[in-house]
Order: structure tokens, then C-alpha cells, then sequence
């Protein structure tokens, strides 16, 4: 899935500059295009990313017309849009919502809005909330992350892992047993209400006699454990406190070594998410990984209108 990805804000714009650096790439084909939209100049010189990704606006409203109309004509296929910024920023929350509107307009792809909220015990609910349905309007799908301290590399790897969904490597020439693509993952975000994600990951411990032996992995059933104590763990390491008991959909996603991966622990992991709400849409897939030493987990709840205060 190829974003179009815009950081808007000093917040945002670190955020696009460490998908810019780290982000995933398959087929050498980095899936997150990034841009910075700011309006200080020392905040421009501290994201590096090149001059032609950052652009600069001229007071709390700017017109970032211009802007959109120059990175649409780029020579490049996008699939949807990501917009990067924090609700505390009022810069950065005003330029979102013109570039969302801008987006939509000109696109006509699916916008996607992720969210930096202020620790929920510290700020001002009430501006919050308004902040929150105002973006929730001008976009197709919104996730919503607490920004705490390191908040960027969790939405770094939640987004490397959906971005993965459907791509297919043309290299390793390795399918996974359920693929998810695009479409499915835009089906899963996009409802009323807001979004929130988990992740987790489990290293696989080394053991010499598989090596000796030339087995591939451990017994199927500590296999299928690892993917249900990740979907657990994920549930339990989401970006904010929301309920989702009352989330409309679920998107599921593990990646891996393909012999880790079970469909055992795929469809154990389903029933675990809809146990907690039976009327839950449920989508899943796995992206497989030759060689990782590592299986991760990304769980995704949208159509949350609600979170919890600390």
C-alpha cells in the first residue's frame, strides 16, 4: 500500500521523517512518500528530509493549494493518503484539516488522518473532542495515538506492518496464506468513529537441534500460543484508551517467517477479538517474511466513539 504521506506540524513532520528513513520498501519501492508542511523556519531546518519534501506556509493559515497541486503531479502512484499531525499543534491541526479537504478534492483517494492526543488527564477535554470530530469529518479514516515520549516508533511499525498488507515481493516470490490487500484494509478503517491500534512482537528463540535436524520451526501448538499471547499483548498495548467493545470493525495482521505463522493461531487470535464483541467485522492476513527471527502482530480497532480518561 503506497501512501502519500505529509507531516503537518513539527510533530507530524518528525513522524513523516522517520516513516522517510525507516520506512518499508518492497521491490526497492519505499511505500511512504514523505513530505513536511510547517511554518517556522528553525523547525525546517531541524526534519531532514530534502528541500523538495518540505514546504513552508506563511502563518497559522496558510494556503497549501499550491503544495497539494505540486506533490499530486508528481510521477508517482498513490494509493491513499497520510496525514501526520498533533492535536495539540494548532498550526499543525489547522493545516491537516485544509489538507484533508485539499486531498479528497483533488485525489478523490481515501485520506487517512493519524493523531497525536494530549495526554487525555492533562488537556482540555472538551477542545479535544471537537479537535477529534472536526478531523474525523474532513477524513475517510482516523487513528488516534496518546503522544507520549517515543509515540513515533510505535506508529512507525503499526504502519510499516499495514503498509506491507497486499505488496508482494517480487524477490522472495512469497504469497501469504491470507493475503489482505488495499482495499481490504481501507474496508476495515474506514466507519464512523474513530480508530486505535496495537502491536506487538516476539522474537523466535534459537534452538540448535532444529538446526541440526533441519527442522523449520517449533511444534505447531507453541507456535499457534505465540500468535494468541501476541494478539493479546496487542489488545492489551493499543495507541489510546478506547472502547472496543463497541468498535464496528477489526483489521489483524501478523508477519513473520512463513513457518511460524499458523492458521490455527490466525483463526484463534479472530475469536479472541470477537469474543470481546460478537457484532465485530473482522479482517485479517499475513505477510510473510523469509529468514525474520521475529513474528509481530498489528490489531486495529475502528468505529471507537469513545475513550476512556486516565
Amino acid at each position: 500500500m503506497k501512501l502519500l504521506t505529509i507531516g503537518s506540524g513539527l510533530r507530524g513532520a518528525k513522524i513523516a521523517e522517520i516513516m522517510h528513513k525507516k520506512g518499508v520498501k518492497v521491490n526497492r519501492v519505499p511505500l511512504f512518500k514523505c513530505f513536511a508542511v510547517l511554518n517556522n523556519e528553525e523547525h525546517l531546518r531541524n526534519v531532514s528530509l530534502g528541500d523538495d519534501r518540505k514546504y513552508y506556509v506563511h502563518g497559522l493559515k496558510g494556503d497549501v493549494s499550491g503544495f497539494v497541486n505540486q506533490i499530486t503531479s508528481l510521477y508517482e502512484i498513490f494509493e491513499g493518503s497520510l496525514v501526520l499531525t498533533s492535536l495539540e499543534d494548532d498550526f499543525g491541526y489547522i493545516t491537516s484539516l485544509e489538507l484533508c479537504k485539499k486531498l479528497r478534492k483533488v485525489t478523490e483517494d481515501v485520506v487517512i488522518s493519524l493523531a497525536l492526543v494530549p495526554q487525555l488527564d492533562t488537556s482540555s477535554i472538551g477542545e479535544i473532542k471537537k479537535r477529534i470530530r472536526s478531523l474525523k469529518e474532513v477524513s475517510d479514516v482516523l487513528i488516534l495515538f496518546e503522544g507520549e515520549v517515543g509515540v513515533e516508533r510505535k506508529i512507525l511499525e503499526v504502519m510499516n506492518l499495514v503498509a506491507l498488507a497486499g505488496e508482494i515481493d517480487l524477490k522472495k516470490r512469497v504469497a501469504g496464506e491470507v493475503v489482505v490487500d488495499t482495499s481490504d484494509v481501507f474496508n476495515a478503517l474506514k466507519s464512523d468513529g474513530f480508530a486505535i491500534a496495537g502491536i506487538a512482537e516476539r522474537k523466535i528463540p534459537f534452538d540448535i537441534k532444529n538446526l541440526i535436524f533441519r527442522r523449520n520451526s517449533e511444534l505447531k501448538a507453541i507456535r499457534t500460543k505465540r500468535m494468541l499471547e501476541l494478539t493479546e499483548e496487542a489488545l492489551q498495548n493499543v495507541s489510546i484508551n478506547g472502547d472496543v467493545e463497541d468498535a464496528k470493525s477489526a483489521l489483524l495482521l501478523f508477519a513473520g517467517k512463513p513457518d511460524e505463522l499458523t492458521m490455527e493461531g490466525l483463526f484463534s487470535s479472530i475469536a479472541m477479538i470477537e469474543n470481546i464483541n460478537r457484532d465485530i467485522v473482522v479482517r485479517y492476513g499475513d505477510y510473510p517474511i523469509p529468514g525474520s527471527r521475529k513474528v509481530s502482530a498489528v490489531l486495529i480497532f475502528s468505529g471507537i466513539r469513545k475513550f476512556r480518561f486516565a
